[in-house]
C-alpha cells in the first residue's frame, strides 16, 4: 500500500471516529449520565460492601475503566462524565447523601463504612490539592486529571471494589494507627489540642489570628483552610473508628455507646464539611479575592468540628436532613437511641418494663393531645 493510500485510510478512520463521537446529542448524554447516577443510589445502600477482597471485582473495574476511556466511547460522553461535575457527583454528592441516610437509620455498620470512606477520601483530597498547580503547567495533567480523580473516587465508593476499606485496612490500620495511638490523649474531647484551638478562636486572640491569616497568599489560605478541615478530623475519625473495634475495658457496653457516638459525630461533620468545601470550590472563582472570604470559610470549618459549638450537628439536622427528606427517619433513630440509653441506665428489668409502658403512654397522650388541640379549639 502506498503512502497516499495509507493517508486516505487514516483520514477515513479519523472521520469515522469523529462522526461516531458526534452521534449522540448532548442532552441525551446528560440524561444517560443522570440515570446512571440515580441508579447508583439504591446499589450503594442495598449491596453489601465486599471489604475489597474480591480480586475479580478490581480486575473488572480496570477493564470497564479502560473501555470508557477508549475511542469506543463518544468524546462528548467522556467530556461530561470525566469532568469536575462528574467528580463532584461521585466523590461528594452521592457519599454525602448516603452518609445522611446512614446517620438517620438505626445501626452501626453503615455509619462505620461511610466514615471509612470519608477518612480515605479526605486524605486523598488534601494530598492532591497541588494538582491544580501542576495542571496549570502540564497539558497532559490538565487533560487527564479529572479522569483519574473520577475513577479513584468511584473505586473508593462502589461496594464491589470498596477501595476505601482496602486503603484503610492495609495502610491506615497497619502503619498510621499505631503511630496515632501514642497521641490518642491529644485527640480526645477536652484534649490539649482542642483547648489550643479554643484559645485561638477566643475573642481575645481572634483578631491576631485573623490578621496573620489575611497576610497569607491566596494559595496558602486555601491550603490552610483545607488543612484545618481535614487533618485533625481525619486523625480523630481514625481513632473513633478504631475504638469501635477495640474495646478492652470492663465497661464494654458503655464504651461502645460512647465510641459509636464519636463515629456518628464525625460522620455528620464530614457531610457538612464536604458541602462547605464544594461551596468554597465554586464560590472562590467569583468572590475568592474579596478580603475575608477564606477567613469566613476557616471560621465556619472550626464552628463545624469543635464540640463546644456542635455546629455540624446543627447544620446536619436543620439543613441537610430536611433537604434529603430524612427528617422522619432521624426522629425515629433519636427515639431508638433514647430507648437504648434508657435500657442501659435502668438495669432492673421489672422497673424498666414499667417505665417503658409509662413512657409509651406519655408519647401517645402527647400525640393525642397535640392532634386534638385544633378541633378542641374550634369547639370552644
Amino acid at each position: 500500500m502506498s503512502a497516499a493510500e495509507e493517508e486516505i485510510v487514516v483520514d477515513d478512520e479519523v472521520s469515522f471516529w469523529e462522526s461516531y463521537n458526534t452521534v449522540l446529542p448532548r442532552w441525551l448524554i446528560l440524561v444517560i449520565a443522570a440515570f446512571g447516577v440515580v441508579g447508583m443510589v439504591p446499589l450503594l445502600s442495598r449491596v453489601k460492601r465486599s471489604g475489597g477482597k474480591e480480586i475479580k471485582a478490581h480486575i473488572l473495574f480496570v477493564i470497564i475503566a479502560a473501555v470508557l476511556l477508549s475511542p469506543l466511547v463518544p468524546e462528548e460522553f467522556q467530556d461530561i462524565v470525566f469532568s469536575e461535575g462528574g467528580v463532584l457527583v461521585v466523590g461528594t454528592l452521592l457519599p454525602v447523601y448516603e452518609s445522611i441516610v446512614a446517620v438517620c437509620t438505626f445501626g452501626e455498620q453503615d455509619d462505620n463504612e461511610w466514615l471509612t470512606f470519608w477518612i480515605v477520601n479526605g486524605f486523598f483530597t488534601y494530598s492532591t490539592e497541588f494538582m491544580d498547580t501542576i495542571a496549570d503547567h502540564s497539558q497532559f495533567v490538565a487533560d487527564h486529571w479529572y479522569e483519574l480523580e473520577f475513577f479513584i473516587a468511584l473505586w473508593l465508593l462502589l461496594p464491589w471494589t470498596d477501595g476505601c476499606t482496602v486503603i484503610y485496612d492495609h495502610l491506615l490500620v497497619k502503619f498510621v494507627l499505631p503511630i496515632l495511638s501514642k497521641f490518642q490523649p491529644y485527640l480526645e474531647s477536652g484534649s490539649k489540642v482542642q483547648l489550643l484551638v479554643l484559645t485561638l478562636v477566643n475573642s481575645g486572640y481572634l483578631g491576631l489570628v485573623w490578621s496573620i491569616f489575611v497576610m497569607m497568599p491566596e494559595g496558602i489560605k486555601r491550603f490552610a483552610v483545607i488543612g484545618v478541615g481535614t487533618v485533625y478530623p481525619i486523625l480523630s475519625s481514625v481513632m473513633a473508628l478504631a475504638a469501635t473495634h477495640d474495646i478492652k475495658t470492663k465497661k464494654k457496653k458503655e464504651n461502645k455507646v460512647i465510641n459509636q457516638h464519636a463515629v456518628t459525630y464525625w460522620l455528620t461533620y464530614w457531610s457538612c464539611f464536604s458541602v462547605l468545601f464544594v461551596s468554597m470550590d465554586y464560590l472562590e472563582t467569583f468572590v475568592g479575592r474579596i478580603p475575608g472570604f477564606y477567613s469566613l470559610i476557616l471560621v465556619s470549618t472550626v464552628y463545624l468540628f469543635l464540640p463546644m459549638f456542635q455546629g455540624a450537628d446543627v447544620v446536619f439536622r436543620r439543613v441537610l436532613v430536611p433537604l434529603t427528606g430524612q427528617y422522619e427517619a432521624m426522629l425515629l433513630r433519636d427515639t431508638l437511641l433514647l430507648k437504648q440509653q434508657m435500657e442501659y441506665n435502668i438495669p432492673n428489668k421489672h422497673m424498666l418494663s414499667n417505665i417503658k409502658t409509662k413512657a409509651a403512654q406519655m408519647f401517645l397522650t402527647t400525640t393525642s393531645t397535640t392532634t386534638n388541640t385544633p378541633s378542641e379549639s374550634k369547639t370552644e
